[in-house]
């Protein structure tokens, strides 16, 4: 076993779920390689750089914008040219790798985050139904704000949670997980300011696990949501505003689609085989939750909440032109590999253990065939 740093160890378990990663990444590279650049895509790019005389743009997401455009910034520094003759695009992946590079940050993130709450077991489970997601994949391996948003949303939930569960512990000890939490904010508010309804949701997880502590997440709620809207006022500033229209604002709309985004996890594998095939563990996973006490608790609770919040709070503001479904996913993904290990550590386990891994390698060849009939499809 190597230590890399302090209290995180590169074992087994850590070279395995890389091994995942690295599955996706190159999943992620070749749906962003294969296809054409949409319209959309290049409004993403062009808001992020220097602004011609006269330009307007559609988008609504400064983080985004800014993070597709820096790979033109970077090769500008690089090639020492002036960015005004760096306004071509070499190569569709170029202005994509940022968004796979965060995707497979999210995919660890869930990854760590489902091993201290559920084990290997757990961990594994909810992994390899991220790095076999055609949905996932496709906001990989796209110019769009779907992925930075999952990531951020994700971190800032668990990171809520985690600083809840310290709030017991020395206040020297809260600095650094207020920064990080802070920056999570900052980043999801960047990338939606409608995001600001899953800050709320993650102070009321905070009030939750800290009943005696209540003022004092408050406290830290409100020092982390100030550094969020220093960072989201620097990224707006950083980007001129360009990406920050009325559509970002607070404009919620209820309709009946809005209630019809609930099926979400339908969304995920793109075909409809492979979408059955998730549909039926994510039932399998919910029969067990609501008649099995034993998988009744918070750490599947508060997944299973989350998910189906940032889908139906996400679908209150339309204009934003989010794929809502996949904001949900990871969450969803997680609940099950929560579930998932309560099952496996019971006298049914081996046969449950089974009956995953020939679910997954279905899945995963079904994902492939996916991801082969999108990159095909005109954009």
């Amino acid at each position: 076993m190597l230590q890399v740093i302090q209290e995180f160890q590169v074992g087994r378990p850590q070279m395995f779920a890389g091994l995942m990663l690295l599955a996706f990444l190159a999943q992620a590279l070749w749906g962003a390689q294969a296809r054409k650049l949409s319209s959309l895509e290049f409004q993403y790019i062009e808001a992020g750089l220097p602004q011609r005389p006269g330009q307007e743009y559609r988008v609504t997401s400064p983080l985004t914008s800014w993070v597709a455009a820096l790979p033109f910034r970077v090769a500008r520094y690089a090639a020492g040219k002036s960015m005004s003759q760096a306004r071509f695009v070499p190569s569709a992946w170029m202005p994509r790798l940022p968004f796979a590079i965060f995707g497979v940050w999210l995919g660890a993130a869930l990854w760590w985050v489902a091993r201290r709450l559920f084990d290997d077991a757990g961990g594994y489970v909810a992994l390899g139904l991220y790095c076999s997601s055609p949905a996932m994949v496709m906001i990989a391996s796209n110019v769009g704000p779907e992925i930075i948003l999952a990531w951020s949303i994700f971190g800032m939930v668990y990171t809520a949670i985690g600083v809840a569960h310290t709030l017991y512990a020395p206040v020297r000890k809260w600095a650094p997980r207020i920064v990080i939490l802070g920056l999570s904010i900052g980043f999801a508010l960047a990338t939606a300011l409608w995001s600001f309804t899953l800050a709320v949701l993650a102070l009321a997880f905070m009030l939750y696990l800290a009943p005696g502590r209540r003022l004092a997440a408050l406290g830290v709620w409100l020092s982390a949501s100030g550094i969020g809207a220093a960072v989201f006022g620097a990224v707006s500033w950083f980007t001129r505003g360009r990406s920050v229209g009325p559509h970002s604002l607070v404009d919620p709309k209820v309709s009946r689609q809005m209630l019809e985004t609930l099926n979400f996890v339908f969304a995920d594998g793109y075909l409809p085989l492979n979408s059955y095939l998730f549909v039926l563990l994510f039932i399998v996973a919910l029969t067990a939750y609501g008649s099995w006490s034993r998988a009744r608790y918070f750490g599947n609770t508060a997944p299973l909440i989350t998910g189906f919040s940032a889908v139906l709070l996400f679908s209150l503001v339309p204009a934003i032109h989010l794929w809502d479904a996949t904001l949900g996913l990871s969450f969803v993904f997680l609940f099950v590999g929560g579930v998932a290990a309560d099952l496996l550590e019971t006298e049914w386990g081996r046969g449950v253990a089974r009956i995953l891994a020939a679910g997954f390698l279905l899945r995963a060849v079904l994902g492939i065939v996916a991801l082969g009939r999108w990159i095909r499809v005109p954009v």
